[in-house]
């Protein structure tokens, strides 16, 4: 439904909060929100009163009831017009696996989902002069944004995009964000290797975190039966894509070694896999630096956090589904953390294999699995390849 209004109230904003003295007020005026907060509801009720009038419901014959989406567009001379419901909704989103592998009409599942950008509205004309609120059903919550324009400001449209994307990806995943937020249950999975890698999000992972929220030891079961689902063509499936990135192709022979141990299933096999595959992931970090044409000289500290920033450039947020913050600690504490000899701190790590010190039964199955999964989430925070485009 599209309803076209000739004149509305101008709003500046909303009241954000007072002055100590409440001589002052300080005005949101471009904001997003979820459901979940109290605003989220003062500022619905609000919107209601303004465009969702009794007169406007009975117009168009509709309740609020029966909206789930919206989006309002007022422009510069104050008309306004209104999209209920059936408007179109993109996202751009990068998947686990390549482009070659999907057709056209085909399912896209939540699983099959790396990361999630930027949301549009293509077949609606939106000028940087509109102030534009927005609210969209995501599962059974909403999310909300607005921006207010006036003589001095403008919408910044791709901004506005990404806000949208950012918080529809919140929404969409919000079970393992609250993961990230349970230091306990988080920290547990950690210091076991664990991680909400890429090729994992959805059932696997879910599974994962109910594990390790009911039981305080190792959930054995439950990484027996993710162990037993990468099989070859899961682990195929999941490295092929690696090629199309210069970095990965350049070291095939080396990486596909490290991948068919890991697919023989031996004890031997899996300190084969890892003992290969951690030496070249500082090999891919620091040929990733060299490309930045700053020279190769640089302290493994430095990285690391190269990387990150990287990874937050790719993905154009700081917060998205391959967490870079989160991935910076795992990198700097776990896979190239220090050991200790004299304390007995020595856990599995580029340092503790590439000088010897790991202990033998340190070298598992799980261990080996991980290390494939560490790889790919590295290749993820790599600016993407020409022959890896995103999709709509």
């Amino acid at each position: 439904m599209h309803v076209h209004l000739e004149k509305v109230t101008p709003v500046a904003g909303f009241i954000e909060d007072f002055t100590s003295d409440r001589r002052q007020i300080k005005v949101a005026v471009s904001r997003g929100l979820i459901s979940d907060t109290p605003e989220f509801y003062k500022h619905m009720e609000e919107l209601t009163k303004i465009y969702f009038s009794a007169e406007f419901l009975e117009k168009t014959q509709r309740t609020v009831d029966s909206m789930h989406r919206f989006l309002i567009l007022v422009h510069s001379d104050l008309s306004a017009d209104i999209y209920v419901n059936d408007f179109q909704v993109v996202t751009t989103v990068r998947l686990k696996r390549d482009i070659e592998n999907f057709e056209v009409g085909a399912l896209i599942w939540h699983s099959d989902i790396a990361d999630m950008h930027e949301l549009d509205f293509p077949d609606i004309d939106i000028q940087d002069t509109d102030s534009v609120i927005c609210c969209l059903k995501v599962g059974w919550k909403f999310l909300l944004y607005f921006n207010f324009v006036d003589r001095g400001r403008r919408t910044d449209l791709a901004s506005m995009q990404t806000d949208l994307g950012r918080l529809h990806r919140y929404l969409r995943f919000q079970d393992v964000y609250h993961t990230l937020e349970s230091e306990n249950s988080f920290e547990d999975m950690v210091v076991d290797g664990w991680f909400p890698f890429v090729e994992i999000l959805g059932k696997d992972y879910e599974e994962l975190v109910a594990a390790y929220q009911n039981e305080r030891s190792a959930p054995d079961n439950t990484v027996r039966t993710l162990l037993d689902s990468f099989d070859e063509s899961r682990i195929k499936g999941m490295t092929e894509k690696w090629w199309g990135n210069h970095l990965f192709r350049e070291k095939r022979k080396l990486l596909q070694a490290g991948i068919e141990a890991f697919l023989r299933r031996t004890e031997s096999d899996y300190i084969s896999c890892i003992k290969n595959l951690y030496t070249e992931m500082e090999g891919i970090l620091r040929f990733h630096y060299q490309d930045t044409g700053e020279g190769s000289e640089i302290g493994q500290k430095q990285l690391i956090p190269h990387l990150i920033e990287t990874g937050k450039r790719t993905a154009k947020s700081d917060d998205s589904l391959i967490f870079p913050e989160q991935f910076l600690k795992y990198l700097t504490d776990r896979v190239f953390g220090n050991f200790n000899l004299e304390t007995g701190s020595v856990e599995l790590s580029r340092h503790s294999i590439s000088h010897g010190v790991a202990a033998a039964e340190d070298y598992t199955e799980a261990k080996a699995l991980q290390a494939l999964l560490i790889l790919d989430q590295i290749y993820f925070f790599l600016p993407l390849q020409p022959s890896e485009p995103e999709r709509n």
